[in-house]
């Protein structure tokens, strides 16, 4: 994350003359972030060409990185000044994000701590937690939670930053189920999604690389999946319908299949998933039963597998003792 990387890349204007004049000739360039611009300030903080005027004293209190930076030694003529100058790298999105943790202005973000008090280490912390829950390696709440994957304020796209995420700060924990869901976005796999500034998140060739090869075994274990839960179905001695009529509605199905009729674009879902409402009331209750059965245990054991498809280490599941209703 780039807020943990500010003690290399924030710098004052007085500590580099050159780099001083250069941003002075491009002043005219820059904009005032509507958010964060305080006429008091006496820091401001330039984004790519935002400008973010706000306070040392808080901005000192909640980061060490720029309680560091603002007490080095300062020449005489930037001493004077009433409003130091700092160049950071980070998009002026992100800086905006980590403003609103030290000077909230409206609701909180769910990935920010209630604490006002974090620094930027616990910040991140906080945020991985959160994420966590959604892209999580944990089967019962996997389960539990159901489709959608990700949280309530995201789409689909929004795992290709989680995935960023995971190689930056190493928790990998979060990159299967994200992986996951990038090998449904098509095309948007490789176009990225938008930020709010403007600029573009994108995977790696290696993960796109990663989603096109794991979609073809998911595709393939899944088609696997669905021919065992319907041929034990259709063999099933506890059928109660005349005729095996439960047999012709499971054929049915596995027809429309093939034809891409009823093809259900997540390559991961449940066997059942999206048919339920044509076969629970076609099928007797000992087929539905069994159908309902043997399609857990297929995706609770294609759950365990995830990670391989993706060249990751294997998961463990956590929930080997749930039960299930």
């Amino acid at each position: 994350m780039s807020a943990q990387n500010t003690r290399k890349r924030a710098r004052p204007d007085s500590q580099d003359r050159e780099a001083a004049d250069t941003q002075a000739g491009t002043r005219a360039d820059r904009k005032r972030d509507e958010e964060f611009w305080y006429e008091d300030g006496n820091v401001m903080l330039v984004a790519r060409d935002v400008e973010f005027r706000v306070f040392k004293g808080i901005l000192a209190d909640h980061s060490p990185v720029f309680k560091d930076m603002f007490s080095l030694p300062q020449p005489p003529d930037a001493a004077t000044a009433l409003c130091s100058v700092v160049h950071v790298t980070d998009a002026p999105e992100d800086l905006r994000h980590l403003l609103r943790v030290y000077m909230p202005k409206a609701e909180p973000s769910p990935f920010l701590p209630e604490d006002p008090s974090f620094d930027i280490a616990k910040l991140v912390e906080h945020s991985i937690d959160y994420l966590k829950k959604y892209y999580t390696n944990d089967y019962a709440a996997f389960a539990q939670r159901g489709h959608p994957y990700w949280p309530p304020s995201f789409k689909a796209e929004h795992a290709i930053g989680v995935i960023n995420l995971a190689h930056l700060t190493g928790e990998l924990s979060l990159l299967p189920l994200a992986l996951l869901i990038c090998c449904t976005l098509d095309k948007d796999i490789v176009k990225g999604f938008q930020r709010g500034d403007g600029s573009w998140e994108q995977l790696t060739l290696d993960d796109i690389g990663l989603c096109f090869a794991a979609r073809g075994r998911l595709v393939a274990r899944r088609a696997e999946a669905t021919t065992f839960v319907f041929d034990l179905v259709r063999i099933s001695e506890g059928c109660t319908k005349p005729g095996r009529r439960c047999a012709e509605v499971l054929r049915d199905v596995l027809t429309k299949l093939k034809t891409s009729e009823w093809a259900v674009p997540d390559p991961f879902s449940s066997v059942l998933r999206g048919y339920s409402q044509h076969l629970k009331p076609n099928l007797c209750s000992a087929c539905w039963r069994l159908a309902r059965t043997l399609d857990e245990e297929e995706f609770r054991e294609m759950w365990t597998q995830l990670p391989t498809f993706f060249g990751l280490e294997a998961q463990g599941d956590d929930d080997s003792d749930h039960d299930e209703d």
